[in-house]
């Protein structure tokens, strides 16, 4: 736990927080065997740091990434490059604010991306996508591993923080560390309670987008942020203790 909480941006500190992201992950439901991976650009142009394969993510330790160009070469770490790397490279690259990728097959969201219904913000964690919504990606059901499919899924994203891969599960995205899981995490549970609105068969209004934009600003400052990070960690650090 020593450093968790500072504001260290070393490339060691950051990964170490990129692993925690993916155990916080997991912790919350979006682990799939030794599917799913988190990316942190690397901060001297180099590329992007991407979780290794082979590890559920659960597993994730600060030592787990490999360093890798925008175009897939290995540049240092050990282990084997996820064939999904393409969607991480090709979104930073489309995305010149974005510093962390993350994707997964959460269930709710992959059953909410296998329809065609729009994600509303019909509950509090849903307004953190109504400014630019949830598009869904469905030119394929297949994985993401070229370049190509990598920039289809960039264009479709647009300036939205998650897009969800029809038939195949979810991408979410940060300026840091903390609003990507916390984008990954509140993907999740607006799906997941979208489809049981849905199911109940009850009548509902979605929020007018204004009003949902200005209430996701009021809900959700950085100092809300920073409250949500510290207390998945605190629940990592429990879950873990315990084991």
């Amino acid at each position: 736990m020593s450093g968790l909480y500072e504001q260290d941006d070393s490339i060691a500190n950051v990964l170490d927080r990129v692993a925690r992201a993916h155990r916080i992950l997991e912790m919350e439901g979006q682990g799939d065997m030794s599917m799913g991976h988190l990316s942190y650009r690397d901060p001297h142009g180099r590329g992007l740091w991407l979780k290794r394969g082979n590890l559920g993510l659960e597993e994730v330790r600060g030592g787990d990434f490999i360093l890798i160009d925008f175009d897939g070469t290995v540049l240092e770490g050990q282990g084997l490059r996820h064939l999904e790397w393409p969607l991480h490279a090709e979104i930073m690259r489309a995305r010149p604010d974005v510093n962390v990728v993350g994707h997964s097959h959460p269930f709710h969201a992959t059953v909410f991306g296998a329809g065609n219904a729009e994600l509303t913000p019909v509950h509090n964690h849903g307004v953190w996508f109504a400014e630019h919504g949830v598009p869904r990606f469905d030119s394929t059901s297949h994985i993401i591993t070229t370049p190509e499919l990598g920039r289809d899924v960039a264009r479709v994203l647009g300036a939205a923080e998650a897009v969800l891969l029809a038939h195949h599960g979810v991408s979410f995205v940060g300026r840091t560390v903390k609003d990507a899981t916390l984008a990954g995490i509140f993907l999740e549970w607006s799906a997941k309670f979208q489809l049981a609105l849905a199911g109940s068969g009850l009548p509902y209004d979605v929020p007018d987008r204004e009003e949902s934009v200005e209430k996701n600003r009021r809900i959700h400052p950085d100092r809300a942020r920073d409250n949500y990070w510290m207390y998945f960690n605190r629940k990592l650090d429990r879950k873990e203790s315990s084991a």
